[in-house]
Order: structure tokens, then sequence, then C-alpha cells
């Protein structure tokens, strides 16, 4: 049954890589921040995933009772590992929403990893202390759904809204799955007390949270689906009206993205066929106006989203939406 799990571990590692090459494609493609974040996110967690093949390591060369500077190590590692993925998804979070603030940014990851390395640094062999320091990372999760879920009700937006609402079902599985990691903690490190918990034939330890690895490949599931739905969009130069689910989504995005440049009924249709690629004179047939009032609503929008011409527009729409 051992072996059940290095290929359970070997499994999570391979979904990790993966899901980190499809975001990475997808950013060299988008130039979304949120992919690049993303991608970062599942390395981190591949590294973090890697050390248990690491542990198995250093007890054949070190022997099976590694020694307490090895375990602190370890931990240490493991904080650098959890600050990196979870971070990393904050990050994306906050690129999605559309929050600049620097400080709101940095500032979750900073108490994360002050908290957790002292919880480390005191803990020594006390369980409910072990117990705090590795939930810190339930603790990190639940404060970005947290976040995600306090903007969605304050918005007054209901295109916004309902860009949001489309990952309720996501949320609401990602926290049930988060107290299922603190669950798990709960039953090795208060109730039972144990390093290893035997259940038939399987053998499940307290160093490994299965939890964890399993709300992960949740996550790498949804998001491979949202960064192959990014490369899909893309893979056709304007929105079609025989795709539904295509023209819809990227309409959807354009009432974002004018909304938060505050352009016009009137600018945003005009952008709209910017983003198809159209020249001033097909945009001015298209909506029977006279080229030079295409010019100024032109003019309007380059000089609201503060850029200098249309290419750097059309990049701006698709990698901030």
């Amino acid at each position: 049954m051992e072996l059940a799990i290095f290929y359970e571990t070997l499994l999570v590692i391979l979904v990790s890589v993966l899901t980190a090459a499809v975001c990475l494609s997808s950013y060299l493609v988008t130039h979304r921040k949120t992919m690049l974040y993303a991608c970062a996110a599942f390395l981190f967690y591949f590294l973090d995933v890697a050390s248990i093949l690491q542990d198995d390591y250093a007890a054949q060369i070190l022997g099976p009772e590694l020694s307490p500077e090895y375990m602190f190590f370890r931990s240490v590692y493991t904080l650098v590992t959890g600050a990196g993925f979870l971070g990393s998804f904050w990050l994306m979070v906050c690129e999605y929403i559309g929050e600049r603030n620097r400080r709101v940014r940095a500032l979750p990851i900073i108490v994360f990893c002050v908290i957790a390395f002292l919880l480390l640094a005191i803990s020594g062999e006390n369980k409910v202390l072990r117990f705090c320091f590795y939930n810190c990372r339930a603790c990190f999760m639940f404060w970005i759904l947290l976040y995600g879920g306090i903007y969605y009700l304050r918005t007054r937006d209901e295109v916004e809204r309902q860009r949001l609402a489309r990952y309720l079902p996501h949320c609401v599985a990602l926290a049930l799955l988060g107290v299922l990691m603190i669950f798990e903690d709960v039953m090795f490190f208060l109730v039972l007390s144990t390093e290893a918990i035997t259940v038939g034939p399987f053998t499940l330890t307290a160093e490994r949270n299965y939890a964890e690895n399993l709300l992960m490949l949740v996550c790498a599931l949804m998001t491979c689906h949202f960064a192959l739905r990014q490369l899909d969009i893309r893979s056709h130069t304007a929105p079609v009206v025989d795709d539904t689910e295509r023209y819809h989504q990227t309409a959807e995005d354009l009432l974002v993205y004018a909304r938060r440049h505050s352009l016009t009924a009137r600018e945003r249709e005009v952008l709209d066929y910017i983003l198809r690629d159209q020249d001033n004179q097909n945009i001015a047939s298209a909506m029977s106006l006279a080229p030079s009032t295409v010019k100024v609503h032109v003019h309007n929008i380059l000089q609201k989203t503060g850029h200098g011409n249309r290419q750097e527009l059309i990049q701006d729409f698709w990698k901030t939406v």
C-alpha cells in the first residue's frame, strides 16, 4: 500500500507540473498576470509535494530517525512553499478583481509567514502548536475566500457580480475541502495524537495532508479550464455570433473593462469593433457614424485607458479582463 501512496504523490506532482505548463502557455499568449501567478502557485506546490520524496531519500541516508535540525529545516521549507503557492493564489485573486493596492496584496503574505514562523519556532513537540502551524495554510485559504466573498457582496456593479458569480460553486467546493483539511489535522494532532492511522490496507500519516492534495487537484482542474478557455478565445481574432459561449463571455468581459475605465456605451461599442481589428472606416460604416466621430471615440478610449495606440489597448484588454 506504500506503493499506492507513492503513485498518489506522483499523480499530484504530475498534475501540478502540467497545470503550471498550461498556465504558462496561457500567459505567453494572453499576457494575463492571473495566469502567471497561477503558474507560480502550482510550481510551488510541486516543490511542496516533491519534498515528500526528499524525506524518503533522507531517511535512507540519515536513518529512519531524522535529526531535529533536519526536521526544522523541513518545516521551514514547508513554510516557504506554502507561502509561495498560497501567496500566488492570493495575488491571482487580487489581479482578477482589480485590487491594485500594494499593501493589500503584500500584507496577508507577510502575516502568514510571520505567524507560521513564530508557531514553528515555539512549537517543539507541542501537538496543539504543531496543529496551529500546519493549519496556517487553511486559514490563509479561508482568508482568500472570505476576501473574495466580501468583495462580491460589497460591489454594486451588476456586471462584476455576474462575472464573479460564475465561481461561487467553485468557492463553496474549496471551502468544504478546507474544512476537511482542518478535520484531518484535528484527528491526527488533537484527537488521536498519533503519527499514523491505519484504515484497512491504507496507512495515513500526519505528515501528509490528503485533503489538501485533493483540494489542489480541484484547483488544478478549475485553473486548467480557465486557462484553456482563454487560449480558445484568443485563437479567434474576434468573437463570433454563432459561438454563443465565446461571444457572451467576451461581451461580458467588455462590460467589465468598460466599467473599470468609465467608458460610455458608445465608446464600449467602438471598443468592441477595435477588438475585432476593425479600422476607423469600417467601424464608421458598421455604426453609421462619420469617420471623424469614430476617431474622436477612439481617442477618448485611448485617453481613458492610458494607452498610446490600439495594439496596447487590445493587449491590455486581454490581460486585465
